[in-house]
This record gives structure tokens, C-alpha cells and sequence, in this order.
């Protein structure tokens, strides 16, 4: 990995391509990837590309904690490699801004994932080594979550009981969860979606989390092995395709396969966040709102351990070259003619289908519901190329591929 030491500049310039060119898993070992550098950092630098990752603009909305990346990411040397470190902190003086009492960091790429998106996200990060000396049991470790994941926009101008957000939570780690009478400890993770639709009155938001879903959305998984996320660099990764998405740790497959039936609908931003946890933080109303870590007991007692930072080795995010050609278990071929085509395409034995069609980037191009296949699809607007294609009629997936001349 970045250990190795290069003698000559020539393969130092060229050290990201010799190692990087595929993830380390995937659902399917006979995938080919393009690595997309536009959203990929090994941060080697001595300084944070903030053309690449947003300082302050269009961050997460949160109401617990505030971000302040001025102050809280940073380039660091960290357990043998060059690495960003991404702090949190209580405020100076405990001095509420907007009611919060702490101020983290968080790491965003200023390009956005398209619709449709195809492909793979991973980074390797060491967690966040907090240890509360004066806290007891569990709360001894507890305070901070280091989080991989994506997430949308509000798309509030859809129709009503559409969706306007989605999130994949690559990975969210020293949650220190209780669920269902199970209290999670450091080796317990999560790789959870969430969703909002709109509703009726005004712009009004219905938030769907995962323990509202658990069979859609809720993912809980041991790490393997039982590692401790603060005391090792591990890999976290998540593999989208049209149907399903998988998550890896270390290039091991873990939970479940998440079905993929909302959340490559709108565009994703890629992120890698320290957020706050209980005691720093207290859960009401259907999200995180803050604690006044002075007044409440619990949470003073964990302010020696602050402040406290994760630390960030690479993200890497990666196209699937062959987009829908290799697929999930529950899908068949679909015949396209004519192909090539330069106007207009006919699919064999397709009827009240929802059609989707990919670029060799995995990019959605084209959506529609088809209602038979003597309907003629219009191709005339989409550039010379390959592309791919996916039909959805209840859950039986076909998929193929055209040449537009």
C-alpha cells in the first residue's frame, strides 16, 4: 500500500495506478472497473485539496453538532501512512453556537455520484481512539461515530410519495447501539439506508430510518473477526449495482444485500464524517439533538477524552466497466434490435416494464415505462457508443446491451 517506498519519481507519479485498479472485493470477481479520479484521494499531499472536497459549502445539515473544517481536517502522517485526520472537539468554553456544544469535520467530495450510478466506493480509515478515563463499562469508548456513506439532496419538487432523499451508509462504526434489547459494543457495526418521501401537505418530509424498515433498510453485522475499529486501518466498501447493494469490510462480505429499489435515484454525495454520539448527544424526535456535556453527568465524564480524531488513508471510487452485462442472481437477458441502432430500439418480449438505460459509466441516460414491446424506444438523443439496459417489471430483472451508431 502507500508503505511502499518508490526509488524513482516515475513510478511514484504512477503508484496510484500500479495498486488501485479494482476494489478490493466485489459481488462479482470477473467485474472490470474504471477508477474515477474526480472522486479519489489517496491524500499524500501536504495540504487538503479543497477544490475536491467541499470546506464549507453544501455540507450535511445536522442540528447536534456544527462542522468546522478550517480547523478540524487535516493532512497528518498517522500509523505509517499519509492520511487526513478529522477531528472533534468541544467548543472553547463550552460556548453554545446555535445550541450545539461540539464542532467536528467532515471530508465531501464536491462531485456528485449521477443518477443511476453503477459501481463501487471504498476508504481505508483507523477509527477513533476515544478512551474516557473517569466513564465506566461501555461509556468508557463511547462519544464519537466515524461514518462512511452517501446521501442525496431534498428533492422536495417531486410528486407527492415519491422520494426526495436517500442515503447509503457505507459504514458507520462505535455506535454503541441498542436495538431490540441487544446493546451493540466496539465491534458491532452498521451499513443501514435511509429515505424521505413527500407527503401531502406542503412540502412536508416523511423520514423512513432503518429500524422503521429493518427488513429493507436495517443492516447490523459483527466486524469480522471482532476487530476494534481505533486500533487498526481496515477498508470499507460498498458495491452498488442496479439491484442490489453489498458491503465489504477487509474484502469480506458482510450482513446482507440491501434490495436497490430507491437509492440510485438521485444524485449521491460521497462523504467521510466524525459525528457525535450518546453521551455528547442524545436521540429525540427521529434525530440527534444535543447535550450540554457540563450539566449532564454522563457526558462530562467523557470530556477528557476529547478532542478525538479518525483518520482517513484513501477513498476510491471506481465505474463498473461492464455495467448490467454481468448481474445479480435474479437476472436474465434481454434481446434489443436493431443493434446497433441509430434511431430506435424494440425489446423482445417486454411488457409493462420499467426501462432504464446506462452509459459505459453506469450513468442512467434514459427511464421510462414501457407497456409492450411493440412500443418503440427512442434512442435518437443518446450519444454513438455502448450501452446498457435493464428492465424491471415486479422484481424480474432482464438486462442487455445496444450499440447506438
Amino acid at each position: 500500500m502507500k508503505t511502499t517506498h518508490y526509488i524513482f519519481i516515475t513510478l511514484a507519479l504512477t503508484s496510484l495506478s500500479l495498486f488501485s485498479q479494482n476494489p478490493v472485493n466485489s459481488f462479482n470477481p470477473s467485474d472490470t472497473w474504471t477508477l474515477l479520479p474526480e472522486y479519489t484521494d489517496e491524500f499524500n499531499a501536504t495540504t487538503i485539496n479543497w477544490t475536491k472536497w467541499s470546506k464549507t459549502n453544501n455540507l450535511p445539515n445536522v442540528a447536534a453538532w456544527k462542522w468546522n473544517n478550517d480547523t478540524n481536517v487535516n493532512p497528518t502522517t498517522f500509523q505509517g501512512e499519509q492520511a487526513a485526520s478529522i477531528t472533534a472537539r468541544q467548543n472553547t468554553g463550552n460556548t453554545p453556537v446555535d445550541g450545539t456544544y461540539f464542532n467536528t469535520g467532515c471530508l465531501q467530495n464536491t462531485n456528485v455520484l449521477p443518477t443511476g450510478f453503477v459501481g463501487y466506493v471504498e476508504a481505508r480509515i483507523w477509527g477513533a481512539d476515544l478512551e474516557a478515563p473517569l466513564a465506566s463499562g461501555i461509556d468508557k469508548r463511547r462519544g464519537v461515530c466515524p461514518a462512511f456513506w452517501l446521501y442525496s439532496e431534498f428533492y422536495d419538487d417531486k410528486p407527492v410519495g415519491e422520494v426526495i432523499y436517500t442515503e447509503i451508509d457505507v459504514v458507520e462504526l462505535q455506535q454503541f447501539d441498542y436495538y431490540n434489547g441487544v446493546q451493540d459494543l466496539i465491534y458491532d457495526a452498521e451499513s443501514n439506508l435511509h429515505l424521505a418521501t413527500k407527503v401531502a401537505t406542503g412540502n412536508g418530509r416523511n423520514f423512513i430510518r432503518p429500524k422503521q424498515n429493518p427488513d429493507a433498510q436495517l443492516n447490523k453485522y459483527e466486524l469480522p473477526g471482532r476487530f476494534d475499529p481505533a486500533k487498526g486501518w481496515h477498508t470499507y466498501g460498498c458495491e452498488i449495482t442496479p439491484d442490489k447493494i453489498h458491503f465489504y469490510i477487509d474484502g469480506i462480505k458482510v450482513g446482507k444485500s440491501l434490495d436497490n429499489t430507491h437509492w440510485s435515484k438521485n444524485p449521491l454525495q460521497v462523504i467521510v464524517s466524525l459525528g457525535m454520539r450518546v453521551p455528547f448527544v442524545t436521540f429525540s424526535g427521529n434525530a440527534f439533538v444535543p447535550v450540554n456535556p457540563e450539566v449532564d453527568d454522563r457526558a462530562s465524564k467523557n470530556l477528557p477524552a476529547m478532542p478525538v480524531s479518525m483518520y482517513l488513508d484513501y477513498l476510491r471510487v471506481w465505474s463498473k466497466d461492464n455495467a448490467l452485462s454481468v448481474s445479480d442472481s435474479k437476472q436474465s437477458k434481454l434481446k434489443a434490435f436493431p443493434n446497433p441502432t441509430e434511431d430506435y430500439l424494440y425489446l423482445k418480449d417486454t411488457q409493462n416494464a420499467e426501462i432504464t438505460i446506462f452509459n459505459s459509466l453506469g450513468q442512467s441516460v434514459f427511464q421510462k415505462q414501457l407497456e409492450n414491446h411493440t412500443n418503440p424506444i427512442d434512442v435518437r438523443h443518446l450519444l454513438p457508443g455502448i450501452y446498457f439496459i435493464k428492465t424491471n417489471h415486479n422484481n424480474q430483472i432482464k438486462t442487455g446491451k445496444f450499440i447506438k451508431k
